[in-house]
């Protein structure tokens, strides 16, 4: 295969799993709308799970949740609820202090749930894949990492 071909491929396989993580990303800002809980910032990017000599890209996602840290342990409880009513299930969960978290898995993709430790201490949530796709290039992503903002118009 030339390298135009592996790119090519790459491309269309990137573009297969971004538009995946899109989707579920979007289903689950929808489930936690459904338990009260406003989504106020979630994108999408991809990024590098392989280096030379096999580079590989996957995509991930996250968003945060509106509220305050004091509201967190019941945004947390609201949020597992409505994640495992949609079909997440848990694999790991435990608390870090006082802080609740947890990892939900669905399909091939994780979810991580949990308080964020630095900033606004929100709650917040990171969606990745286990798929790594191999691309021919090192600098695959150098002009376009595919940086989706998720509660854009459109």
């Amino acid at each position: 295969m030339d390298e135009r071909a592996g790119d090519r491929k790459g491309v269309e396989e990137l573009a297969t799993l971004q538009d995946e993580v899109v989707a579920q990303t979007r289903a689950v800002v929808d489930l936690l709308a459904g338990a009260g809980l406003a989504v106020t910032r979630a994108g999408g990017v991809a990024e590098y799970c392989r280096s030379e000599p096999d580079p590989g890209v996957t995509y991930r996602s996250g968003g945060a949740v509106a509220g305050t840290p004091a509201e967190v342990p019941a945004q947390f409880a609201a949020a597992r609820a409505a994640l495992l009513a949609g079909g997440w299930v848990v694999v790991t969960e435990g608390a870090d202090g006082a802080r609740p978290w947890a990892n939900l898995g669905r399909d091939d993709l994780r979810l991580g749930l949990s308080q964020a430790k630095h900033g606004e201490r929100l709650l917040g949530f990171a969606i990745s894949s286990s798929e790594c796709v191999g691309v021919d290039d090192g600098g695959f992503l150098d002009d376009d990492d595919h940086r989706v903002d998720l509660l854009a118009d459109g």
